[in-house]
């Protein structure tokens, strides 16, 4: 099974034809899985994932560590301090300010289908404006209820975004023990490992799979000690994420400094500016959707904690077969390439310095040249090539007095 997923992902399709597909989230939750149980257990449809995917086993939470404020937190792209979700009631929601990723995303893409299945009905009663178009609740526990729905979304065509939870883990935790020593608990997670499965064969075996870019996002809302949680200790708070998609390179973060938590007041900013958190999920996802857009995922007015790990994601070398004119080389890289409509560098800028561009055609006349240049953070630019006629073109970047110099190609 583990090999069949490696292909699934690693042959998907070209770069070329990625640039024009329908940008498509599939995020997985299963709640209550510690990061040692979840190395423990026998999970080699998750494996598969991993083996082509970002993925890291030491992501911390910064927030509380119960399921209301964790989920909040996943899906706003905000922690508890801005999204107000302190317990399991919902109590105090400030949704109309920090909505659901869905309803972000619709400001930009009104048409966006996205559709929720959860077995816990709080997450979907007690929510509001989160932009789902369908939410569907299934019975506590009723793994293979969650995935008989999640199988008729996929078949939807007209499907973009897809959330399935799953609560298995969790209730077994709760009834016998949060622990990786502990059979049963070891057991609800492989049981959820096979939801995952099934879930992954709809998802290739949909209508139109193969014109369409799709990545998945899986990951917990908190680990658990005891037959509970919410408090502060490392088996509640230290917990995992994974990233899949088209063209991705195996890549572990690892060495993660724990950035404390909201919750004890001891979180540190600058620990957790660079630290996987749980409000990335939310703006990973705007990041794909939003791609081939003039849409910005990380929109100033919406006040985001997340940042975007799409690159990581997306992780493939700058041109193949093209050899870099370079002066005062610095990292960068283009994606996707060839490309029918935009085209995103992502470079280091740590002094935040201006950047320019210049576009020429293959005989060295300039087809656009921009200064100072919009940038979404200050580490990534977006190039809208859709009025270019089809061929090839060479892209020079300058930031302070470094410059490079790619060939790209419009299709």
């Amino acid at each position: 099974m583990k090999k069949l997923f490696t292909l699934f992902f690693a042959a998907i399709i070209t770069n070329a034809a990625i640039a024009s597909q329908p940008k498509k989230v599939l995020i997985i939750g299963i709640d209550g899985v510690r990061t040692d149980a979840l190395q423990q257990a026998n999970t080699p449809n998750i494996d598969a994932l991993i083996a082509d995917g970002f993925y890291t086993y030491e992501s911390w939470h910064e927030g509380i560590t119960v399921s209301g404020p964790s989920w909040s937190t996943i899906m706003t792209g905000v922690e508890y301090p801005k999204h107000g979700v302190t317990s399991n009631s919902y109590s105090g929601s400030q949704y109309n300010n920090y909505p659901y990723f869905p309803t972000r995303a619709k400001t930009c893409l009104p048409n966006l289908y996205a559709v929720q299945i959860v077995q816990w009905a709080p997450m979907s009663d007690n929510v509001y404006n989160d932009g789902w178009n369908q939410k569907i609740k299934v019975c506590d526990g009723c793994g293979a209820n969650s995935v008989s729905a999640a199988q008729t979304q996929l078949a939807n065509p007209n499907l973009d975004v897809l959330f399935v939870y799953f609560d298995e883990c969790d209730l077994t935790g709760h009834s016998t023990g949060f622990s990786p020593v502990n059979p049963a608990y070891i057991s609800a997670i492989q049981t959820v490992d096979g939801h995952i499965g099934s879930i992954m064969t709809a998802l290739q075996n949909r209508p139109n799979y193969n014109a369409e870019d799709w990545i998945v996002l899986i990951t917990t809302d908190h680990g658990g000690t005891g037959t509970g949680h919410g408090g502060n200790s490392n088996n509640e708070r230290k917990i995992w994420w994974v990233g899949s998609g088209n063209n991705p390179v195996s890549k572990q973060l690892t060495g993660v400094v724990d950035p404390g938590s909201y919750a004890i007041g001891n979180r540190n900013a600058t620990v957790a500016l660079n630290n996987p958190s749980q409000a990335d999920i939310a703006v990973t996802a705007l990041d794909h959707l939003f791609r081939g857009t003039s849409c910005n995922p990380l929109n100033p007015t919406w006040n985001l904690d997340g940042q975007t790990w799409l690159d990581s994601l997306h992780s493939e070398p700058l041109v193949t077969g093209v050899n870099n004119v370079t002066k005062n080389d610095f990292n960068y890289k283009f994606f996707p390439n060839p490309s029918t409509d935009l085209v995103t560098l992502w470079f280091e800028n740590d002094s935040n310095e201006p950047v320019n561009y210049t576009i020429t055609d293959m005989l060295g006349k300039v087809i656009e040249e921009k200064r100072n240049a919009t940038t979404m953070n200050k580490n990534r630019l977006n190039i809208n090539v859709a009025d270019k006629p089809k061929g090839a073109y060479y892209v020079t970047v300058q930031i302070g007095g470094n410059s490079k110099t790619n060939k790209i190609i419009v299709e």
